[in-house]
């Protein structure tokens, strides 16, 4: 690797074929350089858009640019929507793609895990599903705040959940449209950003966000696009 990365290391690095000190080199070079760093984020956005055309049935954003783009990676798909470069500073773009170069926060596979648990409690008639539930005794006790859902959204189980950080609370949910969801909650920023980012598991998407002291995840069987705007939505109706 050169002290200056030359068009062909930073093609490499695009396409993922640096090693872990190349990356580095690499992301580190972007990080002083935000002009490049733009242009970087623009190639990775439009490469991952043609592995979604190719891979994925949820439709690509309309007005896809390189300003606003769909990440995708082997492992994890990712959706998020960038704001327009030309409203970043330069240290805001470099920022903005170490950011989306970043994996979701951990608690995401808790959520995950959790949202496939509450689906196996509701199809074993051996595991009672308790929708209703006291708010405030679950917060005098874990220090987690149930949030409130849409009226036409009905509640059909809630849980504590144990992860490596303390307990967090999941309530399985069902939307007017029939669609079943799941929001896992727990106290801690866990890196999560502050507007709903979607990830593909497998089955599953999940909308990853926090406000304040709390993160949220929701869970369902929609494409990214589609649990985004839920989440989106709900986390609007917090406001």
């Amino acid at each position: 690797m050169t002290a200056t990365p030359n068009d062909q290391e930073i093609d490499a690095y695009i396409d993922g074929q640096l090693d872990t000190e190349g990356r580095f080199a690499v992301e580190d070079y972007l990080r002083l350089h935000p002009d490049m760093a733009a242009r970087v984020m623009g190639d990775l956005g439009r490469r991952s858009a043609l592995q979604l055309l190719a891979r994925d049935s949820d439709p690509l954003p309309s007005g896809f640019d390189a300003g606003a783009g769909v990440r995708s990676s082997p492992s994890r798909p990712r959706w998020r929507r960038w704001a327009p470069m030309a409203g970043l500073t330069g240290s805001g773009v470099a920022a903005a793609l170490l950011v989306m170069l970043q994996g979701p926060p951990a608690y995401v596979d808790d959520a995950l895990t959790s949202h496939m648990v509450a689906g196996l409690r509701a199809d074993m008639a051996s595991q009672i599903e308790a929708p209703k539930f006291d708010a405030r005794e679950i917060q005098r006790a874990t220090r987690i705040a149930v949030p409130k859902v849409p009226a036409d959204w009905k509640v059909t189980d809630v849980q504590l959940f144990p992860t490596d950080r303390g307990p967090a609370v999941v309530m399985a949910l069902r939307t007017k449209d029939g669609d079943h969801l799941s929001l896992f909650t727990k106290r801690g920023r866990n890196g999560a950003p502050e507007q709903p980012d979607a990830v593909r598991e497998g089955a599953h998407s999940v909308a990853y966000w926090r406000r304040g002291d709390m993160s949220y995840a929701l869970v369902g069987d929609r494409g990214p696009a589609a649990i985004d705007a839920r989440a989106e939505a709900l986390a609007r109706t917090w406001s």
